[in-house]
Protein backbone atom coordinates (compact mmCIF):
# COMPACT_ATOMS: atom_id res chain seq x y z
CA UNK A 1 0.00 0.00 0.00
CA UNK A 2 2.54 2.45 0.73
CA UNK A 3 4.64 1.21 -2.56
CA UNK A 4 1.07 2.23 -4.11
CA UNK A 5 2.08 5.68 -3.46
CA UNK A 6 -0.98 6.04 -1.37
CA UNK A 7 -1.27 9.95 0.80
CA UNK A 8 -2.80 7.98 3.61
CA UNK A 9 -3.66 4.57 4.93
CA UNK A 10 -5.53 3.89 8.08
CA UNK A 11 -4.16 1.14 10.80
CA UNK A 12 -5.53 -1.11 13.01
CA UNK A 13 -2.65 -2.55 15.09
CA UNK A 14 -3.16 -3.48 18.84
CA UNK A 15 -1.00 -1.73 21.59
CA UNK A 16 0.88 -4.80 22.57
CA UNK A 17 2.09 -4.87 18.52
CA UNK A 18 2.94 -0.75 18.84
CA UNK A 19 6.59 -1.48 19.31
CA UNK A 20 7.20 -4.06 16.55
CA UNK A 21 4.81 -2.44 14.35
CA UNK A 22 7.18 1.17 14.51
CA UNK A 23 10.19 -1.16 14.30
CA UNK A 24 9.12 -3.05 11.48
CA UNK A 25 7.82 -0.07 9.69
CA UNK A 26 11.43 1.72 9.87
CA UNK A 27 13.48 -1.21 8.63
CA UNK A 28 11.09 -1.02 5.76
CA UNK A 29 11.85 2.95 5.67
CA UNK A 30 15.88 2.21 6.06
CA UNK A 31 15.57 -0.19 3.11
CA UNK A 32 14.08 1.81 0.84
CA UNK A 33 16.16 5.09 2.22
CA UNK A 34 13.02 7.14 2.98
CA UNK A 35 12.95 9.09 6.26
CA UNK A 36 9.84 7.74 8.64
CA UNK A 37 8.50 9.82 11.47
CA UNK A 38 6.52 9.98 14.30
CA UNK A 39 3.95 12.11 16.02
CA UNK A 40 1.44 11.40 18.74
CA UNK A 41 -0.68 14.12 20.92
CA UNK A 42 1.30 13.38 23.80
CA UNK A 43 4.43 15.20 23.10
CA UNK A 44 3.33 17.44 19.77
CA UNK A 45 6.67 17.40 18.03
CA UNK A 46 7.78 15.80 15.51
CA UNK A 47 10.32 12.22 15.95
CA UNK A 48 12.60 10.57 13.45
CA UNK A 49 12.93 6.80 13.88
CA UNK A 50 16.01 5.35 12.82
CA UNK A 51 17.18 1.59 12.88
CA UNK A 52 20.11 1.64 13.79
CA UNK A 53 22.70 -1.37 15.50
CA UNK A 54 19.43 -3.82 15.19
CA UNK A 55 17.01 -1.72 17.48
CA UNK A 56 14.77 1.42 16.85
CA UNK A 57 16.33 4.79 17.76
CA UNK A 58 14.65 7.99 17.88
CA UNK A 59 15.75 11.65 17.55
CA UNK A 60 14.42 15.05 17.31
CA UNK A 61 12.84 16.38 14.28
CA UNK A 62 13.39 20.07 14.58
CA UNK A 63 11.54 21.35 11.04
CA UNK A 64 8.18 21.27 12.57
CA UNK A 65 7.84 23.99 15.23
CA UNK A 66 4.40 23.54 16.89
CA UNK A 67 2.79 26.33 18.23
CA UNK A 68 3.71 27.38 21.56
CA UNK A 69 0.00 29.02 22.63
CA UNK A 70 -2.48 26.50 21.24
CA UNK A 71 -5.89 29.08 21.64
CA UNK A 72 -8.10 26.25 19.83
CA UNK A 73 -8.32 22.40 19.63
CA UNK A 74 -7.09 22.24 16.05
CA UNK A 75 -3.91 24.37 17.00
CA UNK A 76 -2.86 20.73 18.41
CA UNK A 77 -2.93 19.38 15.01
CA UNK A 78 -0.73 21.99 13.20
CA UNK A 79 1.01 18.47 12.43
CA UNK A 80 -1.07 17.91 9.27
CA UNK A 81 -0.67 21.54 8.18
CA UNK A 82 3.16 21.19 8.25
CA UNK A 83 2.95 17.67 6.47
CA UNK A 84 0.68 19.59 3.80
CA UNK A 85 3.11 21.32 3.03
CA UNK A 86 6.47 19.95 3.69
CA UNK A 87 8.65 19.44 0.52
CA UNK A 88 10.37 16.14 1.83
CA UNK A 89 9.11 12.90 1.39
CA UNK A 90 8.77 10.10 3.87
CA UNK A 91 6.63 8.24 6.00
CA UNK A 92 4.89 9.94 8.86
CA UNK A 93 3.49 7.91 11.67
CA UNK A 94 0.26 9.53 13.26
CA UNK A 95 -1.20 7.77 16.45
CA UNK A 96 -4.54 7.61 17.52
CA UNK A 97 -6.46 10.00 15.59
CA UNK A 98 -9.18 8.02 15.05
CA UNK A 99 -11.34 9.06 17.68
CA UNK A 100 -11.74 12.41 15.75
CA UNK A 101 -12.66 11.14 12.57
CA UNK A 102 -15.20 8.84 13.58
CA UNK A 103 -18.82 9.39 13.59
CA UNK A 104 -19.19 12.55 16.78
CA UNK A 105 -22.35 13.84 18.07
CA UNK A 106 -23.11 16.78 16.22
CA UNK A 107 -24.78 18.07 19.38
CA UNK A 108 -21.30 18.06 20.97
CA UNK A 109 -20.50 21.68 18.93
CA UNK A 110 -16.67 21.91 19.89
CA UNK A 111 -15.37 18.05 19.02
CA UNK A 112 -18.10 18.33 15.83
CA UNK A 113 -15.91 21.20 14.84
CA UNK A 114 -12.81 19.91 15.62
CA UNK A 115 -13.28 16.56 14.00
CA UNK A 116 -14.66 18.38 10.76
CA UNK A 117 -11.45 20.43 10.66
CA UNK A 118 -9.11 17.35 11.07
CA UNK A 119 -11.23 14.78 8.14
CA UNK A 120 -10.98 18.35 5.95
CA UNK A 121 -7.14 18.68 6.46
CA UNK A 122 -6.61 14.76 5.62
CA UNK A 123 -8.40 15.32 2.28
CA UNK A 124 -6.48 18.20 1.44
CA UNK A 125 -3.38 16.22 2.31
CA UNK A 126 -4.50 13.58 -0.01
CA UNK A 127 -5.00 16.40 -3.03
CA UNK A 128 -1.68 18.00 -2.46
CA UNK A 129 0.62 14.76 -1.95
CA UNK A 130 -1.47 12.96 -4.52
CA UNK A 131 1.23 10.48 -6.42
CA UNK A 132 4.13 11.67 -4.17
CA UNK A 133 6.56 10.04 -1.57
CA UNK A 134 4.76 10.95 1.35
CA UNK A 135 2.43 8.51 3.61
CA UNK A 136 0.78 9.21 6.11
CA UNK A 137 0.01 5.77 8.52
CA UNK A 138 -2.90 6.46 10.91
CA UNK A 139 -2.12 4.46 13.50
CA UNK A 140 -4.58 2.84 16.31
CA UNK A 141 -6.18 0.20 18.61
CA UNK A 142 -9.55 0.66 17.30
CA UNK A 143 -10.04 1.46 14.03
CA UNK A 144 -13.20 3.46 12.77
CA UNK A 145 -13.74 6.11 10.33
CA UNK A 146 -16.62 8.83 9.62
CA UNK A 147 -18.79 6.86 6.51
CA UNK A 148 -17.78 10.75 4.58
CA UNK A 149 -14.21 9.69 4.33
CA UNK A 150 -14.28 5.97 4.51
CA UNK A 151 -13.87 6.12 1.30
CA UNK A 152 -10.81 8.02 0.73
CA UNK A 153 -8.73 6.12 3.30
CA UNK A 154 -7.50 2.97 2.43
CA UNK A 155 -7.44 0.42 5.97
CA UNK A 156 -4.81 -1.88 6.89
CA UNK A 157 -5.49 -4.53 10.01
CA UNK A 158 -2.65 -6.51 11.46
CA UNK A 159 -4.76 -9.64 11.86
CA UNK A 160 -3.63 -12.14 14.50
CA UNK A 161 -1.03 -14.36 12.93
CA UNK A 162 -1.59 -18.04 11.43
CA UNK A 163 0.51 -21.45 12.98
CA UNK A 164 3.11 -20.43 9.54
CA UNK A 165 3.91 -16.98 10.78
CA UNK A 166 3.89 -17.76 14.38
CA UNK A 167 6.72 -20.43 13.56
CA UNK A 168 8.54 -18.05 11.58
CA UNK A 169 9.01 -15.23 14.11
CA UNK A 170 10.10 -18.16 16.88
CA UNK A 171 12.50 -19.49 14.62
CA UNK A 172 13.98 -15.62 13.95
CA UNK A 173 14.11 -14.88 17.22
CA UNK A 174 15.80 -18.20 18.24
CA UNK A 175 13.30 -18.57 21.40
CA UNK A 176 12.91 -22.35 21.42
CA UNK A 177 15.71 -24.92 22.40
CA UNK A 178 17.90 -26.11 19.17
CA UNK A 179 16.15 -30.07 19.71
CA UNK A 180 13.05 -29.22 18.63
CA UNK A 181 11.39 -30.59 16.26
CA UNK A 182 9.47 -29.69 13.40
CA UNK A 183 6.80 -31.04 15.11
CA UNK A 184 7.32 -29.62 18.68
CA UNK A 185 7.58 -26.31 17.26
CA UNK A 186 3.94 -26.71 15.02
CA UNK A 187 2.77 -27.90 18.53
CA UNK A 188 4.01 -24.61 20.12
CA UNK A 189 2.76 -22.24 17.17
CA UNK A 190 -1.22 -24.38 17.77
CA UNK A 191 -1.24 -23.36 21.60
CA UNK A 192 -0.41 -19.62 20.66
CA UNK A 193 -3.39 -19.29 17.80
CA UNK A 194 -5.19 -16.33 18.97
CA UNK A 195 -2.06 -14.43 20.33
CA UNK A 196 -0.31 -11.34 18.70
CA UNK A 197 3.53 -12.17 18.02
CA UNK A 198 4.28 -9.69 20.61
CA UNK A 199 2.31 -11.69 23.25
CA UNK A 200 3.58 -14.68 22.09
CA UNK A 201 6.97 -13.79 21.99
CA UNK A 202 6.35 -11.96 25.65
CA UNK A 203 5.08 -15.40 27.07
CA UNK A 204 7.98 -17.37 26.20
CA UNK A 205 10.37 -15.19 27.34
CA UNK A 206 8.01 -15.38 31.09
CA UNK A 207 7.75 -18.94 31.06
CA UNK A 208 11.39 -19.40 30.42
CA UNK A 209 12.48 -17.10 33.23
CA UNK A 210 11.02 -20.12 35.72
CA UNK A 211 11.22 -23.46 33.65
CA UNK A 212 13.22 -24.50 30.92
CA UNK A 213 11.86 -25.15 28.17
CA UNK A 214 13.28 -28.57 27.32
CA UNK A 215 10.01 -30.64 27.98
CA UNK A 216 7.61 -29.76 25.28
CA UNK A 217 4.56 -31.34 27.32
CA UNK A 218 5.06 -29.17 29.89
CA UNK A 219 6.12 -25.82 28.01
CA UNK A 220 2.81 -26.49 26.27
CA UNK A 221 0.99 -26.59 28.97
CA UNK A 222 2.27 -23.76 30.72
CA UNK A 223 2.28 -21.51 27.32
CA UNK A 224 -1.96 -22.71 27.31
CA UNK A 225 -2.26 -21.30 30.53
CA UNK A 226 -0.75 -18.21 29.67
CA UNK A 227 -3.05 -17.83 26.42
CA UNK A 228 -5.69 -18.37 28.32
CA UNK A 229 -5.11 -16.09 31.61
CA UNK A 230 -4.42 -13.28 28.98
CA UNK A 231 -7.52 -13.98 26.37
CA UNK A 232 -9.48 -13.15 29.56
CA UNK A 233 -7.82 -10.22 30.01
CA UNK A 234 -7.94 -8.60 26.50
CA UNK A 235 -11.13 -9.64 25.40
CA UNK A 236 -13.36 -9.74 29.25
CA UNK A 237 -14.84 -13.42 28.45
CA UNK A 238 -13.67 -16.79 30.37
CA UNK A 239 -11.59 -19.24 27.61
CA UNK A 240 -12.26 -22.58 28.64
CA UNK A 241 -10.73 -25.79 27.75
CA UNK A 242 -13.18 -28.48 27.17
CA UNK A 243 -14.21 -29.50 30.70
CA UNK A 244 -14.51 -33.38 32.41
CA UNK A 245 -17.84 -32.89 33.92
CA UNK A 246 -21.01 -34.53 33.95
CA UNK A 247 -24.70 -33.48 32.91
CA UNK A 248 -28.13 -34.86 34.66
CA UNK A 249 -30.65 -35.45 32.02
CA UNK A 250 -30.84 -33.49 28.50
CA UNK A 251 -30.12 -36.12 26.31
CA UNK A 252 -31.88 -35.32 23.41
CA UNK A 253 -29.54 -32.04 23.16
CA UNK A 254 -26.50 -33.92 24.18
CA UNK A 255 -27.22 -36.44 21.49
CA UNK A 256 -26.72 -33.46 19.08
CA UNK A 257 -23.69 -32.13 20.71
CA UNK A 258 -22.09 -35.76 19.54
CA UNK A 259 -23.54 -35.15 15.81
CA UNK A 260 -22.15 -31.38 15.80
CA UNK A 261 -18.61 -33.17 16.88
CA UNK A 262 -18.63 -35.54 13.91
CA UNK A 263 -18.95 -32.62 11.67
CA UNK A 264 -16.00 -31.02 12.44
CA UNK A 265 -13.74 -34.18 11.27
CA UNK A 266 -12.25 -34.15 7.75
CA UNK A 267 -14.77 -37.00 6.21
CA UNK A 268 -17.35 -34.53 6.99
CA UNK A 269 -15.70 -31.78 4.96
CA UNK A 270 -15.07 -34.35 1.50
CA UNK A 271 -18.97 -34.43 1.91
CA UNK A 272 -19.00 -30.27 2.26
CA UNK A 273 -20.75 -31.16 5.42
CA UNK A 274 -20.20 -28.14 8.45
CA UNK A 275 -21.47 -27.20 12.16
CA UNK A 276 -24.61 -25.38 11.95
CA UNK A 277 -24.09 -21.46 12.54
CA UNK A 278 -25.67 -21.95 15.94
CA UNK A 279 -27.88 -23.35 18.89
CA UNK A 280 -30.51 -21.71 21.09
CA UNK A 281 -31.38 -22.37 24.64
CA UNK A 282 -34.77 -21.37 25.76
CA UNK A 283 -36.03 -21.78 29.01
CA UNK A 284 -35.90 -20.13 32.94
CA UNK A 285 -33.04 -18.98 34.94
CA UNK A 286 -31.49 -21.64 36.86
CA UNK A 287 -32.21 -24.81 34.55
CA UNK A 288 -28.56 -25.84 33.30
CA UNK A 289 -28.30 -23.61 30.27
CA UNK A 290 -24.96 -22.15 31.16
CA UNK A 291 -23.98 -26.15 32.04
CA UNK A 292 -25.51 -27.24 29.21
CA UNK A 293 -23.07 -25.10 26.56
CA UNK A 294 -20.24 -26.31 28.98
CA UNK A 295 -21.26 -29.94 28.35
CA UNK A 296 -21.33 -29.10 24.53
CA UNK A 297 -17.53 -28.56 24.75
CA UNK A 298 -16.99 -31.38 26.43
CA UNK A 299 -18.87 -33.30 23.99
CA UNK A 300 -17.18 -32.04 20.94
CA UNK A 301 -13.75 -31.60 22.60
CA UNK A 302 -13.26 -28.11 21.45
CA UNK A 303 -12.56 -24.79 23.85
CA UNK A 304 -15.01 -22.84 25.30
CA UNK A 305 -15.28 -18.74 25.26
CA UNK A 306 -18.46 -17.71 27.66
CA UNK A 307 -19.51 -13.94 26.89
CA UNK A 308 -22.08 -11.83 28.95
CA UNK A 309 -23.90 -10.65 25.73
CA UNK A 310 -25.49 -8.08 28.19
CA UNK A 311 -22.11 -6.30 28.93
CA UNK A 312 -21.44 -5.79 25.51
CA UNK A 313 -23.70 -2.65 25.99
CA UNK A 314 -22.02 -1.00 28.95
CA UNK A 315 -19.07 -0.56 26.70
CA UNK A 316 -21.09 2.35 24.69
CA UNK A 317 -19.21 3.86 21.59
CA UNK A 318 -16.41 0.79 21.62
CA UNK A 319 -19.09 -2.17 22.08
CA UNK A 320 -18.75 -2.57 17.85
CA UNK A 321 -15.03 -2.84 17.90
CA UNK A 322 -15.05 -5.23 21.27
CA UNK A 323 -17.32 -6.95 19.47
CA UNK A 324 -15.37 -7.58 15.73
CA UNK A 325 -12.45 -8.25 17.98
CA UNK A 326 -13.90 -11.10 19.53
CA UNK A 327 -15.48 -12.41 16.17
CA UNK A 328 -11.96 -11.95 14.79
CA UNK A 329 -10.44 -14.12 17.61
CA UNK A 330 -13.24 -16.87 17.02
CA UNK A 331 -12.47 -16.90 13.70
CA UNK A 332 -8.39 -17.18 14.10
CA UNK A 333 -9.03 -20.10 16.98
CA UNK A 334 -11.69 -22.11 14.14
CA UNK A 335 -13.06 -24.44 16.57
CA UNK A 336 -14.01 -23.01 19.30
CA UNK A 337 -17.82 -22.65 20.99
CA UNK A 338 -18.40 -19.44 21.42
CA UNK A 339 -21.57 -18.93 24.41
CA UNK A 340 -23.72 -15.79 25.00
CA UNK A 341 -24.91 -15.91 28.00
CA UNK A 342 -28.12 -13.87 28.83
CA UNK A 343 -28.42 -12.81 25.18
CA UNK A 344 -31.67 -11.17 25.36
CA UNK A 345 -30.99 -9.03 28.39
CA UNK A 346 -28.55 -7.25 25.50
CA UNK A 347 -31.86 -6.41 22.86
CA UNK A 348 -33.87 -5.63 26.03
CA UNK A 349 -33.80 -1.51 25.46
CA UNK A 350 -34.51 -2.21 21.63
CA UNK A 351 -32.06 0.57 20.86
CA UNK A 352 -29.48 1.73 18.29
CA UNK A 353 -26.96 -0.02 19.70
CA UNK A 354 -28.39 -3.38 20.51
CA UNK A 355 -29.44 -3.31 16.63
CA UNK A 356 -26.23 -2.31 15.47
CA UNK A 357 -24.64 -5.50 17.55
CA UNK A 358 -27.13 -7.97 16.21
CA UNK A 359 -26.58 -6.68 12.78
CA UNK A 360 -22.60 -7.11 13.32
CA UNK A 361 -23.21 -10.58 14.90
CA UNK A 362 -26.18 -11.44 11.97
CA UNK A 363 -23.83 -10.53 8.89
CA UNK A 364 -20.61 -12.63 10.65
CA UNK A 365 -23.23 -16.05 11.12
CA UNK A 366 -23.88 -15.52 7.73
CA UNK A 367 -20.94 -15.41 5.99
CA UNK A 368 -18.28 -16.81 8.31
CA UNK A 369 -16.28 -20.07 6.77
CA UNK A 370 -14.44 -21.01 10.07
CA UNK A 371 -16.04 -23.60 12.29
CA UNK A 372 -16.80 -21.56 15.33
CA UNK A 373 -20.35 -22.91 16.75
CA UNK A 374 -22.26 -20.04 18.40
CA UNK A 375 -24.72 -20.92 21.56
CA UNK A 376 -26.81 -18.47 22.92
CA UNK A 377 -28.67 -19.04 26.39
CA UNK A 378 -32.42 -17.06 26.25
CA UNK A 379 -34.62 -16.65 28.75
CA UNK A 380 -37.16 -14.06 27.10
CA UNK A 381 -37.26 -15.11 23.21
CA UNK A 382 -39.71 -11.92 22.97
CA UNK A 383 -36.85 -9.78 23.56
CA UNK A 384 -35.03 -10.63 20.26
CA UNK A 385 -35.36 -9.24 17.00
CA UNK A 386 -37.10 -11.75 14.68
CA UNK A 387 -34.37 -12.25 11.72
CA UNK A 388 -32.09 -13.48 14.86
CA UNK A 389 -33.85 -16.73 15.30
CA UNK A 390 -34.69 -17.92 11.47
CA UNK A 391 -32.86 -20.83 9.95
CA UNK A 392 -29.37 -19.52 8.86
CA UNK A 393 -28.77 -17.81 12.21
CA UNK A 394 -29.84 -20.44 14.90
CA UNK A 395 -30.17 -23.54 13.19
CA UNK A 396 -31.20 -25.30 16.78
CA UNK A 397 -33.96 -23.52 19.63
CA UNK A 398 -34.20 -26.34 22.15
CA UNK A 399 -36.20 -25.65 25.37
CA UNK A 400 -34.41 -26.05 28.70
CA UNK A 401 -37.06 -27.11 31.03
CA UNK A 402 -37.72 -27.67 34.98
CA UNK A 403 -36.06 -30.80 35.48
CA UNK A 404 -38.20 -33.83 35.81
CA UNK A 405 -38.36 -36.40 38.42
CA UNK A 406 -35.33 -38.68 36.77
CA UNK A 407 -33.36 -35.55 36.43
CA UNK A 408 -33.47 -34.39 39.27
CA UNK A 409 -32.48 -37.74 40.73
CA UNK A 410 -29.47 -37.61 38.87
CA UNK A 411 -28.68 -34.04 39.28
CA UNK A 412 -28.37 -35.03 43.08
CA UNK A 413 -26.35 -37.61 42.28
CA UNK A 414 -23.30 -35.78 40.68
CA UNK A 415 -23.73 -32.91 43.07
CA UNK A 416 -23.61 -35.33 46.22
CA UNK A 417 -20.54 -37.21 44.55
CA UNK A 418 -18.40 -34.07 45.14
CA UNK A 419 -18.92 -34.44 48.82
CA UNK A 420 -19.79 -37.69 49.54
CA UNK A 421 -17.67 -40.70 48.92
CA UNK A 422 -20.51 -42.95 48.61
CA UNK A 423 -22.49 -41.76 45.88
CA UNK A 424 -18.84 -42.03 43.20
CA UNK A 425 -18.21 -44.75 40.32
CA UNK A 426 -22.26 -45.02 40.17
CA UNK A 427 -23.08 -46.19 43.67
CA UNK A 428 -25.84 -44.81 45.53
CA UNK A 429 -26.19 -45.68 49.20
CA UNK A 430 -30.13 -44.02 50.11
CA UNK A 431 -32.95 -46.60 49.05
CA UNK A 432 -35.56 -46.30 46.65
CA UNK A 433 -37.88 -44.48 49.52
CA UNK A 434 -35.28 -42.16 50.27
CA UNK A 435 -35.35 -40.80 46.55
CA UNK A 436 -38.98 -40.75 46.37
CA UNK A 437 -39.01 -38.15 49.46
CA UNK A 438 -36.22 -35.57 47.93
CA UNK A 439 -37.96 -35.90 44.22
CA UNK A 440 -41.46 -35.38 46.41
CA UNK A 441 -39.84 -32.48 48.08
CA UNK A 442 -38.08 -30.68 45.33
CA UNK A 443 -40.92 -30.52 42.99
CA UNK A 444 -40.40 -27.22 40.48
CA UNK A 445 -36.41 -27.17 41.93
CA UNK A 446 -34.10 -26.28 39.30
CA UNK A 447 -30.50 -27.39 38.66
CA UNK A 448 -28.38 -24.37 40.54
CA UNK A 449 -31.11 -24.87 43.25
CA UNK A 450 -30.30 -28.61 43.71
CA UNK A 451 -26.72 -27.99 43.49
CA UNK A 452 -27.68 -25.07 46.30
CA UNK A 453 -29.15 -27.64 48.78
CA UNK A 454 -26.57 -30.65 48.63
CA UNK A 455 -23.71 -27.15 49.53
CA UNK A 456 -25.04 -25.97 51.88
CA UNK A 457 -26.36 -29.72 53.72
CA UNK A 458 -22.52 -30.60 52.80
CA UNK A 459 -21.13 -27.34 54.97
CA UNK A 460 -23.85 -27.88 57.93
CA UNK A 461 -22.30 -32.00 58.21
CA UNK A 462 -19.00 -30.02 58.45
CA UNK A 463 -19.62 -27.83 60.69
CA UNK A 464 -21.85 -30.22 62.99
CA UNK A 465 -20.27 -33.11 62.77
CA UNK A 466 -16.71 -33.26 61.87
CA UNK A 467 -15.45 -29.88 62.72
CA UNK A 468 -16.68 -30.21 66.47
CA UNK A 469 -14.40 -32.95 67.26
CA UNK A 470 -10.80 -33.11 67.90
CA UNK A 471 -8.86 -32.59 64.62
CA UNK A 472 -6.28 -34.55 63.67
CA UNK A 473 -4.43 -33.16 60.38
CA UNK A 474 -3.72 -36.35 59.11
CA UNK A 475 -6.88 -38.22 59.18
CA UNK A 476 -9.71 -36.80 57.18
CA UNK A 477 -13.37 -38.35 58.48
CA UNK A 478 -15.59 -39.17 55.62
CA UNK A 479 -18.59 -36.93 55.09
CA UNK A 480 -22.04 -38.75 54.91
CA UNK A 481 -25.03 -36.44 53.24
CA UNK A 482 -28.13 -37.09 55.00
CA UNK A 483 -31.67 -36.99 53.84
CA UNK A 484 -32.60 -34.62 56.64
CA UNK A 485 -29.63 -32.56 55.82
CA UNK A 486 -30.89 -31.94 52.26
CA UNK A 487 -35.21 -31.73 53.41
CA UNK A 488 -33.82 -28.78 55.92
CA UNK A 489 -32.00 -27.18 52.98
CA UNK A 490 -35.22 -27.75 51.06
CA UNK A 491 -37.64 -26.36 53.80
CA UNK A 492 -35.21 -23.00 54.17
CA UNK A 493 -35.63 -22.27 50.19
CA UNK A 494 -38.14 -21.06 48.20
CA UNK A 495 -37.44 -21.87 44.45
CA UNK A 496 -38.29 -19.98 41.87
CA UNK A 497 -40.63 -21.70 40.08
CA UNK A 498 -42.59 -21.36 43.03
CA UNK A 499 -42.06 -17.83 44.16
CA UNK A 500 -42.52 -16.51 40.40
CA UNK A 501 -44.75 -18.86 38.82
CA UNK A 502 -46.12 -16.72 36.75
CA UNK A 503 -43.45 -15.46 34.87
CA UNK A 504 -41.99 -18.99 35.04
CA UNK A 505 -44.45 -20.15 33.14
CA UNK A 506 -45.23 -17.49 30.70
CA UNK A 507 -41.10 -18.43 29.64
CA UNK A 508 -41.88 -21.89 29.67
CA UNK A 509 -44.96 -21.32 27.28
CA UNK A 510 -43.12 -19.72 25.11
CA UNK A 511 -40.11 -21.69 25.03
CA UNK A 512 -42.50 -24.67 24.49
CA UNK A 513 -43.82 -23.11 21.47
CA UNK A 514 -41.11 -22.04 19.77
CA UNK A 515 -38.00 -25.04 21.03
CA UNK A 516 -37.44 -28.64 20.95
CA UNK A 517 -37.21 -30.72 23.52
CA UNK A 518 -34.17 -31.15 24.99
CA UNK A 519 -34.95 -34.33 27.35
CA UNK A 520 -37.13 -37.67 26.44
CA UNK A 521 -40.15 -38.57 28.48
CA UNK A 522 -39.26 -39.39 31.95
CA UNK A 523 -39.07 -43.23 32.03
CA UNK A 524 -37.31 -43.31 35.43
CA UNK A 525 -38.71 -45.41 38.03
CA UNK A 526 -39.62 -42.06 39.70
CA UNK A 527 -41.79 -40.77 36.53
CA UNK A 528 -44.47 -38.68 37.68
CA UNK A 529 -46.63 -42.23 37.11
CA UNK A 530 -45.09 -43.48 40.16
CA UNK A 531 -45.03 -40.70 42.66
CA UNK A 532 -48.15 -38.55 44.06
CA UNK A 533 -46.27 -35.22 44.12
CA UNK A 534 -49.43 -33.26 46.06
CA UNK A 535 -49.82 -36.50 48.42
Amino acid sequence: MIQDKNSIIACENPLQERYRFLLNTTKLCEATNTPCYLWNLNEDKLLQLKYVDNKLSIFDFNEYQPHQNKHNREDYFQVLNFWKTYKGKGILIIENLFPWIQSVDMRETEFFIVSEWVKSSLLNIKLYNHNQDKTILLLGSSLQISNDIAAEIPTWYNELPNIGEIINELQINNLLPNLYTDTDYIRIASAGIGLYLSDIINGIKEITKVVEFNDIDTATKLFLTYKVNLLNKLYDIEFVQPPKMEIGGLELMQESFKKFKRLLTPRAKQYNLKVPKGMMLVGPPGTGKSHSAKACSQNMGIPLILVDWGNFRSFGNQAEAKLTKLLKLADTLNQVIVYFDDFDKGFAGDDDLSKRLAGKLLTWMQERTSDVFVIASVNRMEWLPPELTRAGRFDYIFKIDLPNNGERYAIFKINAARFDKRFRNGNDPWSEEDWRRIIKATYRCVGAEIQTMVERAASTIFYNNILGEKWDESDCPPLELTIEAILEERRQMNPLAIREADRVESMRDKADAQGLPSSPIDDSIYANGNINIFG
